[in-house]
């Protein structure tokens, strides 16, 4: 899942050098911020999904910008970074509800395993409510009928929506262009062929939106539809 966006806090150029290329498989998007002002500022205006936030930066120290954010949002994940393991700074990060708290120098591995976790949390979260995940790009709000990518909302026709809806609904079975013309148009006198034409230009219409050729709708030989 690369569709999360990252607020990463450090004003030590080799350190985000050396981590970069492992975040960039990680996430669709990287802001960087080099003090605690323009933390605060980018916090607000990008709207991150996780924040990797050292606690030693210059003008306000990271747990300050912690707390000013916990102000605003109580839930998103924080990862702390620091150069000391003493236990005031540890206390302090664990009452902002730290995700997870790393000491320099630490292995990137450490840093890639609680990233990971994350995930791993954010998709339960995902399954658990009111969205379904269709493929690590594509997030299907159930409730309101709208299809995301990259945090982004993606303009669907009314036969669109109801389309995706039924593969939503009955994620576990494949369907003929008969089966999903009686279902989107009823008993309309519209050609069978317009299915296949529908699928076709909804994924004509998400390539060229997004560029992503993963398409979640697979038709299988004999078989018919159904999400990948």
């Amino acid at each position: 899942m690369t569709n999360l966006n990252l607020l990463y806090v450090e004003d030590d150029e080799e350190i985000i050098e050396d981590i970069d290329f492992f975040l960039k498989r990680h996430f669709n998007e990287i802001t960087i911020a080099k003090d605690g002002e323009k933390a605060l500022e980018l916090f607000e205006e990008k709207k991150p999904d996780i924040i990797i936030l050292d606690i030693n930066i210059p003008k306000i120290n990271g747990l300050k910008v912690a707390a000013k954010i916990r102000e605003i949002n109580k839930k998103i994940p924080i990862i702390f970074l620091t150069a000391y393991s003493d236990k005031e700074n540890l206390l302090q990060a664990i009452n902002l509800h730290a995700f997870s708290y790393l000491i320099k120098p630490f292995k990137v591995d450490e840093l890639i395993n609680a990233i990971t976790k994350y995930k791993k949390d954010f998709l339960l979260e995902c399954q658990n409510s009111n969205t379904k995940i269709l493929s690590e790009e594509f997030i299907w709000n159930k409730q309101k009928k709208e299809l995301f990518y990259a945090n982004q909302r993606i303009p669907l026709t009314k036969n669109e929506i109801a389309l995706i809806d039924l593969f939503i609904q009955y994620d576990f079975r494949f369907f003929t262009p008969e089966d999903i013309h009686d279902y989107i148009f009823l008993n309309s006198d519209i050609k069978d062929n317009s299915i296949i034409q529908l699928i076709s230009r909804l994924k004509r219409k998400i390539n060229n939106l997004t560029g992503n050729n993963n398409f979640f709708i697979e038709n299988i030989y004999n078989k018919g539809y159904h999400l990948k």
